[in-house]
């Protein structure tokens, strides 16, 4: 009994670890206007403070990785979140708005430590046949902070005002540190199947495996067609004519197909090999995506009948996001901090990519949300045909 609650308070603590970084972005969306006010500033000011934090989680992560594989996870974790925790309460104590988008860019370097570090511990504290079950069980918990991490930031600011949701930021952090403290250092790497993954790898090394990037490919750019629908559906369905409450309406079925995809996949996890599902899956999100750009080209459709391909979709990224993620850091378990770095890193990059292409043709969104996305079939499947190599 006591083995399954310790193992169920890890599950919770890597959830933690896996959203703390979206929390950041998402709680304090609701705020912008009073923030604006109250730092007597600009709105396009107050949105550099996002796009700085956003830069920042994609990029410094690829410093945090070589830091976790040498020193370890924990410690590298008690010093980023020390880092996002410290800068947190900077930022309730500011009334200068440069300050803020010079603590917002420090939180986004402290907290990839919690991004990198927390798959690394998946790959790194359980055996190889669990992995894809135990990504399974957080993955889709991500899904949830673009719907519940602003209704969070909203009753924050109503009852106690903007700057206590970063307080309530450095709370976080300091439970999650507080259980990192109680982490220690394993004995043997649960996933390390090859004596000469022990030496250390540059991240060269790594995009050298086409098994590797063959599945953060696939990652990477089902990841890009979702962005792409992120950015462009707020412009297309307000041209279609819909409110600002029916667009906020559409995120909610979306977030609901892709748990379905995630805990979907986590019940046959235990009953047949993942990779098994990734042709299927493929296929499924072509299909999905093909019928999105069709309905774009022909027809003017309504809500419903582009949520009906889109959620597919999401469900298929829900269900696969799990198993392309534990295959790509499988094979460098003693390195699997860089490993998840890199993966990140790429992922947010090419996310960034396709919501800037969007964004840049936002005066035919619809049609420009839907070649976006076909763009990235080819990748996807590229992707799929590296993954299929031995190494």
């Amino acid at each position: 009994m006591s083995t399954q609650k310790n193992n169920f308070l890890f599950l919770v603590y890597l959830a933690g670890l896996s959203i703390i970084g979206f929390l950041a972005t998402d709680m304090y969306l609701p705020a912008f206007d009073t923030m604006k006010q109250d730092l007597n500033t600009s709105k396009s000011t107050i949105g550099a403070s996002l796009t700085l934090f956003l830069g920042g989680y994609s990029i410094a992560q690829l410093l945090w990785g070589p830091i976790a594989d040498k020193y370890g996870k924990p410690k590298a974790i008690l010093t980023g979140l020390s880092i996002f925790a410290i800068s947190s309460l900077f930022i309730y104590f500011t009334s200068n708005v440069n300050v803020l988008l010079a603590l917002r860019l420090v939180q986004a370097i402290g907290v990839c430590a919690a991004a990198v570090c927390w798959q690394a511990l998946v790959i790194e504290r359980y055996p190889s046949d669990q992995t894809n079950k135990v990504f399974a069980s957080i993955m889709p918990l991500v899904a949830l902070s673009p719907a519940l991490a602003p209704l969070l930031g909203v009753y924050l600011l109503q009852h106690f005002g903007w700057r206590s949701i970063f307080i309530s930021l450095a709370i976080i952090a300091a439970l999650l540190m507080l259980y990192t403290l109680r982490l220690k250092s394993p004995k043997k790497q649960a996933n390390t199947d090859d004596a000469t993954e022990q030496e250390p790898v540059s991240y060269l090394s790594i995009l050298k495996s086409q098994k590797y990037l063959g599945n953060v490919m696939i990652y990477a750019f089902c990841s890009g067609a979702f962005f792409a629908w992120l950015t462009g559906s707020p412009f297309f369905l307000k041209e279609l004519g819909y409110n600002e409450s029916q667009i906020g309406f559409s995120f909610v079925p979306q977030t609901i197909a892709f748990l379905i995809g995630g805990y979907g996949y986590r019940v046959l996890s235990s009953k047949m090999d993942g990779r098994k599902l990734i042709p299927g899956l493929m296929i499924t999100f072509t299909l999905c995506v093909v019928a999105l750009l069709l309905l774009a080209v022909f027809t003017t459709p309504t809500l419903v009948i582009l949520l009906i391909p889109f959620c597919l979709m999401a469900l298929v990224n829900g269900a696969c996001y799990p198993i392309v993620v534990a295959e790509a850091l499988k094979p460098f378990a003693a390195n699997s901090g860089k490993a998840a770095a890199l993966q990140n890193t790429l992922q947010l990059g090419v996310c960034f990519l396709t919501s800037a292409a969007v964004s840049l043709f936002s005066h035919k969104a619809l049609l420009a949300t839907t070649i976006v996305m076909a763009s990235t079939i080819v990748f996807v499947f590229i992707g799929y045909k590296l993954s299929l190599k031995s190494k």
